[in-house]
């Protein structure tokens, strides 16, 4: 039972890693879209473009490695709460998470809009 439990959620993991990796791009493109409309001196020429990019990078590998950990959450509440009917636990739990770890690059976007709209981003 356990084996069969930790085998269901690794066996998704790579799609969830897939997911987190696109969404990491999309949240990067909106960020670089709304600087580039504010004219952000940070994207006025490639060095800080590319520091910039690199930051991101860093903090998003680091994102990405803290949904890792996160993602544990799934099997352990499963062994934990012993579900009568595992199959639709699964079904329900994942999807929670896989689109809460989805939301979370977009943060960055969410946060630097804020930012622009407050008058912080210049």
């Amino acid at each position: 039972m356990t084996e069969d439990r930790w085998n269901w959620w690794q066996s998704r993991r790579l799609r969830y890693n897939l997911a987190l990796a696109a969404a990491g791009w999309l949240a990067y493109g909106a960020t670089l879209g709304m600087a580039a409309f504010s004219g952000h001196p940070m994207w006025r020429d490639w060095q800080g473009g590319l520091s910039m990019t690199l930051f991101l990078g860093v903090v998003f590998l680091a994102v990405m490695g803290a949904a890792n950990v996160c993602y544990l959450i799934g099997p352990a509440l499963e062994a934990w709460l012993k579900p009568a009917d595992p199959t639709s636990f699964r079904r329900s739990a994942y999807p929670l998470g896989l689109w809460s770890s989805i939301a979370l690059p977009f943060a960055f976007p969410a946060i630097y809009l804020a930012m622009l709209i407050g008058g912080g981003a210049r």
